[in-house]
This record gives structure tokens, C-alpha cells and sequence, in this order.
């Protein structure tokens, strides 16, 4: 097991607080706010390990998407700040768990069509021609930061790079009779989410009253504001992600994102030939690959293979209010194209598993106190709605969640 990433300084105590819900949302905020010397009541009806809960079954990479609430860009800067050093020790040989590392340094692939930013070569010109247009963006804000030495080329020029960096990602032929002729191309970092998540729970074990398998559904707010006052707590964290939905009845706008995906593993699965031979040699690292445009994808039903501990995770869907607990047919055989597409050989290798989860989805992350309860002797905070970022931002969310409570740090 690895050694602890948290320090906890012990001072006076300030709060009691109650969370509820234990996923990568739950638990980070769980830590963050025993690092405030609060002390902390964890609870959830599943274990964060149980297969149903979306931190489980959840890919596990760093990469904010596009989103309306602007907090989420400094979330997640603050969430990579806390994992990229974990990576790059696990990758130095210097974490005390060699056999499976919490976080991984990977490069990542985002296959792109005919699209307006400029590739690399232009973009010093591009820049020139633009500096009168100051909003706008031609690029993804987080691409600045220099830790992911980020790259925005034409395939032509992946394949170049690649006789370098010999990742197992499809080849230039393949993109192009595809469409696909840009890409971008950045290190990144993959949380291997179900060790993290042990991880986690095994920190709070020695700082937080914890029980997370209680098989409790809490059917109201109320109820739970008075499960808080029963453990003798002044304040009520709500984690519960897609669980809001029933218990926020006024929150509209939370909805679940259904995501499926084919787990294989990461070392029998057999590569076909065109991804793990190159010009100069064999193809021996995983990438990440990923994209939502045709042919191979859509923004409903994207396409990615992220290597994740000792599986690659293989998607995907994003159908918000679909409902369905499996995978149906038609999605079965759409998951087998894409491993096909990005170099698993699917005749002579199997899932090992598949998986169906539900993203608690909403325009802008709800992480608020409730004014509902400004009167009641127990503040209930909402941390809640992250959609598919949970792993992307719960580090910041957990710090903003617990300045509500203990005040700016």
C-alpha cells in the first residue's frame, strides 16, 4: 500500500461534519476537510468499491471538457497539481507501490476532423493574425499548461512524432482513409480508480468515523439534515451524486449520463499488427485515444481506450436520461468496433468485462451552500453534478466544498 499523500495536522477541533456519499467526490472531500482539523462522519449505502458506483467503473483520466461553469478550469488545475506529482513518482520508481500505481503518466491522442485551431507550425502566425480577437479561444484553456506539452498536428506529423515516442495509437493511413487528418497530442495523467479509491477510504480509516456500505437510501434532504443531527454534527456535506436527484427534488437540472464500457486486460489483450509495428521499430507504450466526431464517434457516443492500472477501459456513451442497466446489442457491437479501431484484436481476445454507469450530470457543478437551511442548526453543502469530471476535479471541488465551511484557505 502506498504511504500516505495527506498530511493531517492535528489542532483544535472546529466543526462536526457528516458527508454522505463516498466516490472520488465523497472521499476527496472527506480528506480535505479532516485536513482542516474537522471532524468527519463518512457515510453511503454502497462501498465506494461496489461495481455500480460511477468512481468505480469511471476510466480515470485527466482531461477537463468543455463546460459553461468557469469554475471548473481551476478545479481541475488544482486536482492535476495534487496527482501529476504521484504520477511522475510512480514513473521514477519512487512510490512504495511499484505493482500498481495510484496515478499514471500517459501521452493522449485526440483524433480530430477538418476543425478552425491552428496547427502547430501556424500557430505563432495565427496567433498574430488573432490578437485583435482577445476571447477567443482557439484552444482548450488548460492546453497552456507546460506540464502537458501540448501539441495541436496534423496526423502526418503524429506519425513523425511517433517514430519517437512508439505509442500503440492507429496508423497514419488508417486516420487519414478515416477522416481523421489533426490531432492533439499531451501527457496526461489516469487515476487508477478503484486503488485510489482504497486508498482514500484506507486515509480516512485513521482520521474519520467512517462506514460506507450501511445500505441506507435516504428518500429526503430532511432526513438526512437529521441523521446529521443525530451524530452529533453541525454541518451536512451532500456527495451523493446522481442520488441528488431524489433527494433535491427542486434540482431540475441533475441528470444521469449514461456511460458504457468493455474492460480488457491490459496485458493478454492481443494488439493487432497496426498498431504495434512501426517503421522504426515496435509500438510499445499505451496512449490514451480518444474522439467524439465521425465516423468513428459522436458526441453522444464517443470513442476512447484509456489504459487504466491493469485494464483498458474501452467506450463509450454520454445518453443523458437513458435509463437502460445494460448494454444493449447494438452498443455491444459499437464498443467492439472501437477496440477494433484503435488496435485490440477482437477475434482473438474477449472483454473481461463490461460495465454501465450513470454520470451525475448538470450544466454547472452544484457545490453551494443550501440557503434552504439557513435557519437549521445543522448548513448542508451540496458538492454534487460533476458528470463524467469527477476524477478531473474532485481535488479542487473538495477545497472550494470545505472553504464554504471552514472559510477561504
Amino acid at each position: 500500500m502506498a504511504t500516505a499523500q495527506f498530511a493531517l495536522p492535528f489542532c483544535c477541533i472546529m466543526s462536526n461534519v457528516l458527508v454522505i456519499g463516498a466516490g472520488a467526490i465523497g472521499l476527496r472531500t472527506a480528506l480535505e476537510l479532516a485536513k482542516r482539523n474537522l471532524r468527519v462522519t463518512l457515510r453511503a449505502p454502497r462501498h465506494s468499491l461496489h461495481e455500480t458506483t460511477c468512481s468505480m467503473g469511471a476510466g480515470g483520466l485527466w482531461m477537463p471538457v468543455h463546460s459553461p461553469d468557469v469554475r471548473t478550469h481551476q478545479w481541475a488545475l488544482e486536482t492535476l497539481d495534487e496527482l501529476w506529482p504521484m504520477a511522475v513518482a510512480s514513473a521514477n520508481g519512487c512510490s512504495d507501490d511499484k505493482q500498481t500505481p495510484l496515478v499514471e503518466q500517459l501521452m493522449a491522442v485526440v483524433l480530430k476532423r477538418q476543425h478552425s485551431e491552428p496547427v502547430l507550425q501556424e500557430y505563432e502566425i495565427y496567433q498574430q493574425q488573432h490578437q485583435q480577437a482577445a476571447t477567443q479561444e482557439v484552444l482548450p484553456s488548460w492546453a497552456s499548461d507546460v506540464r502537458l506539452e501540448f501539441q495541436h498536428l496534423t496526423v502526418e506529423m503524429l506519425a513523425w512524432q511517433n517514430s519517437a515516442f512508439r505509442l500503440r495509437i492507429p496508423p497514419q493511413e488508417k486516420l487519414i482513409k478515416a477522416g481523421y487528418s489533426y490531432a492533439w497530442l499531451f501527457k496526461t495523467v489516469v487515476v487508477n480508480a478503484p486503488h485510489m479509491l482504497q486508498h482514500m477510504l484506507d486515509e480516512l480509516s485513521y482520521v474519520a468515523d467512517v462506514h460506507v456500505d450501511t445500505k441506507r437510501e435516504y428518500e429526503s434532504l430532511d432526513e438526512m439534515v437529521q441523521d446529521a443531527s443525530d451524530h452529533g454534527c453541525d454541518t451536512l456535506v451532500n456527495c451523493t451524486g446522481l442520488g441528488a436527484a431524489t433527494l433535491c427534488r427542486d434540482d431540475k437540472d441533475l441528470v444521469g449520463g449514461r456511460g458504457i464500457v468493455h474492460l480488457y486486460d491490459r496485458t493478454s489483450a492481443t494488439r493487432t499488427a497496426s498498431v504495434l509495428a512501426g517503421p522504426y521499430g515496435d509500438h510499445v507504450k499505451d496512449a490514451v485515444i480518444l474522439t467524439d466526431e465521425e465516423p468513428w464517434a459522436t458526441p453522444t457516443m464517443p470513442a476512447y481506450l484509456i489504459p487504466r492500472g491493469d485494464v483498458l477501459v474501452l467506450g463509450g456513451s454520454m445518453l443523458k436520461g437513458d435509463t437502460e442497466t445494460g448494454i444493449r446489442a447494438s452498443e455491444r457491437s459499437q464498443l467492439l468496433r472501437n477496440a477494433e479501431h484503435f488496435g485490440i484484436d477482437t477475434e482473438q481476445c474477449e472483454p473481461i468485462s463490461e460495465w454501465v454507469g450513470f454520470r451525475p450530470y448538470r450544466q454547472t457543478v452544484r457545490v453551494e451552500v443550501d440557503e434552504a437551511y439557513k435557519h437549521s442548526a445543522v448548513k448542508v453543502v451540496h458538492n454534487y453534478g460533476h458528470g463524467g469530471s469527477g476524477w478531473t476535479i474532485n481535488v479542487g471541488c473538495a477545497r472550494e466544498c470545505a472553504d464554504l465551511i471552514t472559510g477561504p484557505r
